[in-house]
């Protein structure tokens, strides 16, 4: 007599099929042996679910244990459900079917679709199952997700839920049907990461994401269907997720994640990997993986430990059978690299290494579609200088005929339209010129490999072999010469290395005057603006002033130059004239940027939200705190609008709000603020990252005002140690981090080195910042209190009375910080 399954049973039913199912097909009997120990029945029960899983086929959308349950055995058309009269089946699933619609009764007509549990399907785990499923469509409700609209329970107990009908192609087919370029298939795409974006806000994880599931109406309006085994992340309702239980995960084998596959633990990464799939398939035309003809297992096995071929190849591939030979070839050269590497980041197997959110993926195809670096490519040298080429090229009059040549084929049109010869051969020189920049560029590299220096290359270490060769090697072409130098300053710019970005900066705008002789370029305006915001970095304000000044006055003088992009110029002239101590006449300039910017920057959300933050914080700094503080919260707003709750641009203008709710007397505030801004910097970005650092510098400022200086001094002390090094003395939070650090030592009882900490800061600050800066008074005001707590009376109280003076002058009578001063000299 058979054995009856009992729940004790059952759980050994599952345990054994989950770890059988993991193991080569040869390896299963000898385990099986093991695990059963003679119970032939038992043996024969796993057996069967382990044929169910291989007779189920690529095709894996359910549970093997479901698989076996008996088909539908009635046919719902023509049955009333509520108020809806069902017409006919529309999709059919693991779980049920889905049928067209319309309402039957006289109070409107409207068209839907109707979600059933199949007949014979209806156990007890699945019905929990749907109707967990219509808990989550309750939960979300977004322009990109099919909506849920009404639901109850049939007559006979059957539970149903009503959602919007959605008449479209499924997105695969959509983008073949109407011959979709890559362009228009990436933007597509996004739209698909935006509804999974929202998702997972909601704290929801689809966990089936395929073709079949992504619907596109007529308008190119993306619909995200079928949430029936998505998960919900949220703790509290962990427990309700019914499909957790049984030990075999539903999925469809060609899109889940390798963590899916193997059973481990499921979360918004999993979703990350599927739309790599989906990107994947849009883009060549086939999955990643072929698995048609494998078993269930055999297919698990490959998919979560072998990685696929690049898109590109795959496209290249069938060049050779296409009969659109050239068609291919563009396509193939379209995806070839950063559209690989977007894909490829996607597909790790390790959920790590993937891109932290669909939100992150989304940007980096945005990024793609801008002609903007993107994050999933490696930082090579390779990568760096070809980016920094593209981007400078409107900025270097050398190369901007030539790379026109090269990219719109320039020249060949130039020959076919039988120009003159005069302005031919200046064509082919500008085309040599270009071939010389990039020539020496590739050699940046190839002169400094590992084999040469015999170590691991860095960016850094490729333009010190390339820059004293620029000069020798462009002796004849000054314009090629001054190109180069402008695209190596403004890599070592972008990497904070202001000292050697300087000397090369500057060269390249000599080399530009001389080839402008005194006309107005947008090269030479470029290279000045360049050479300005390298000055400002600096610390040398009174330097870039009219570097910045004849730059933007160069800008306007030029045809066809946007207003909303010279009044960023204008926004950091504003900034330029606050650090010099004019206060007054950079917030006046900034609330006219402000203003041309709302009313010409339409669409330019992230640019808005940047110059309004530093309006606010212009304000701010001058204590008008009550203006500043609803500014601080729409650039906020902005920010998270263009790029997410999380992006660096988010945390980067959180800080200066912190500083505002700090002055303001609301600490507790200011701390959440400030505990945001830096943890979104130091998780995205390097902790030396100059942005990174300027958020330490905000939760600085608050930890050691309000009872936080061990932590203070634990985040200081780094950032100390890499002086010279990763963090240059030009750096305005190296100084934070000796105030910091000193002023708390000297509270928890270590003088000696607080005064010396203390007094390096006031230097710093002497040498980085202009005379008479509040920042500089600032730190005066605390090494004074110092040092009359420590019986240097006469000194402290000279610094201390003239450090209140000093923030009189910048800041007035009543910011603030001249309050704190006013009272520390107070005391004796």
């Amino acid at each position: 007599m058979t054995p009856q399954l009992t729940p004790d049973r059952w759980r050994l039913v599952k345990a054994a099929f989950a770890e059988l199912s993991e193991l080569p097909t040869d390896e299963r009997a000898l385990r099986l042996d093991q695990m059963t120990f003679g119970d032939s029945a038992l043996r024969a029960e796993v057996e069967a679910l382990l044929a169910a899983a291989d007779a189920v086929g690529d095709r894996f959308e359910r549970s093997p244990l479901e698989a076996l349950a008996p088909d539908a055995v009635s046919d719902p058309v023509g049955w009333r459900v509520g108020p809806y009269q069902i017409i006919r089946p529309i999709g059919r699933g693991g779980m049920g079917a889905v049928y067209e619609a319309h309402r039957a009764d006289a109070d409107f007509h409207k068209r839907v679709a109707v979600k059933m549990v199949a007949r014979g399907r209806d156990s007890d785990a699945i019905l929990r199952r749907f109707r967990y499923e219509r808990q989550i469509l309750a939960r979300l409700e977004h322009r990109n997700i099919a909506a849920l609209l009404d639901g109850g329970v049939t007559d006979d107990g059957q539970p149903y839920f009503v959602m919007e009908y959605v008449e479209g192609e499924r997105i695969d087919r959509y983008c073949s049907a109407a011959q979709l370029g890559i362009h228009d298939r990436l933007r597509l795409f996004r739209q698909v990461c935006t509804a999974v974006q929202y998702a997972h806000q909601n704290l929801v994880v689809h966990r089936d994401l395929k073709p079949s599931n992504i619907l596109v109406s007529a308008d190119g309006t993306v619909k995200l269907l079928d949430f029936g085994i998505a998960k919900v992340l949220d703790p509290e309702e962990s427990d309700a997720e019914p499909m957790t239980q049984t030990g075999v995960a539903p999925m469809t084998t060609a899109y889940a994640s390798p963590e899916q596959l193997m059973g481990s633990p499921v979360t918004t990464s999993s979703d990350v990997y599927s739309l790599g799939v989906l990107l994947y398939e849009l883009l060549t035309g086939r999955p990643p993986f072929d698995v048609t003809d494998l078993p269930v297992l055999e297919a698990r096995r490959r998919m979560a430990e072998s990685m696929p071929d690049l898109p590109s190849r795959v496209v290249a591939a069938e060049t050779m059978s296409s009969t659109a030979e050239p068609t291919t070839r563009r396509l193939q050269r379209a995806i070839e690299g950063e559209l690989d590497d977007i894909v490829m980041m996607a597909l790790r197997k390790e959920p790590e290494r993937r891109y932290s959110s669909v939100e992150a993926m989304s940007e980096d195809i945005l990024r793609f579609l801008a002609g903007l670096p993107i994050q999933a490519t490696p930082d090579s040298v390779r990568y760096r200088i070809g980016k920094l080429v593209r981007r400078n090229r409107a900025a270097v009059a050398a190369l901007a005929v030539a790379v026109v040549a090269l990219v719109a084929g320039t020249a060949v049109s130039v020959w076919q339209a039988g120009r003159a010869r005069a302005e031919r051969d200046r064509a082919e020189l500008e085309l040599a010129k270009a071939e010389s920049v990039t020539e020496f560029l590739r050699s940046v590299f190839l002169a400094a490999t590992p084999q040469q220096l015999g170590r691991q290359v860095t960016v850094v270490d490729a333009i010190d072999a390339a820059v004293p060769r620029v000069d020798s090697a462009f002796h004849d072409q000054l314009a090629a010469r001054s190109a180069v130098k402008v695209i190596l300053a403004t890599t070592l710019f972008d990497m904070g290395l202001l000292d050697r970005a300087e000397p090369l900066a500057r060269e390249a705008l000599q080399l530009q005057t001389s080839l402008d002789s005194g006309r107005v370029t947008w090269a030479g305006a470029t290279t000045r603006y360049n050479l300005a915001m390298v000055e400002r970095s600096l610390g040398r304000p009174d330097a870039a002033e009219p570097l910045l000044r004849e730059a933007l006055a160069q800008y306007e003088s030029l045809p066809g130059v946007d207003p909303a992009e010279i009044a960023v110029g204008w926004a950091e002239m504003a900034l330029l004239l606050s650090e010099q101590g004019r206060h007054e006449d950079a917030i006046t300039l900034q609330s006219r940027v402000v203003q041309l910017l709302r009313q010409r920057g339409a669409g330019q959300v992230r640019r808005r939200s940047v110059t309004i933050a530093n309006y606010a914080s212009l304000l701010t700094e001058v204590g008008r705190l009550a203006e500043a503080e609803p500014l601080h919260r729409e650039s906020i707003a902005l920010a998270e609008e263009a790029r997410g709750p999380d992006d660096p641009l988010v945390g980067s203008i959180l800080q200066p709000f912190a500083i505002n709710l700090l002055y303001a007397g609301r600490p507790a505030e200011a701390e959440s603020v400030a505990r945001r801004s830096y943890r979104i910097l130091s998780h995205h970005l390097d902790p030396f990252n100059p942005a990174t650092l300027v958020g330490l510098r905000g939760l600085l400022n608050v930890l050691v005002e309000h009872g936080g200086c061990r932590e203070a001094v634990s985040l200081a002390e780094p950032v100390i140690a890499e002086r010279g090094k990763r963090v240059p003395e030009s750096e305005l939070s190296l100084g934070s981090a000796y105030l910091a650090a000193g002023d708390c030592l000297g509270r928890d009882g270590d003088p000696v080195r607080a005064e010396a900490l203390l007094r390096e800061a006031v230097r710093l600050r002497q040498r980085t910042l202009p005379a008479g800066h509040w920042a500089t008074g600032h730190a005066e005001s605390l090494l004074g209190e110092f040092l009359v707590r420590h019986g240097k009376k006469d000194e402290g109280r000279s610094l201390g009375a003239g450090a209140v003076a000093a923030l009189e002058a910048a800041l007035g009578s009543d910011h603030y910080r001249t309050l704190q001063a006013r009272a520390r000299l107070s005391r004796d």
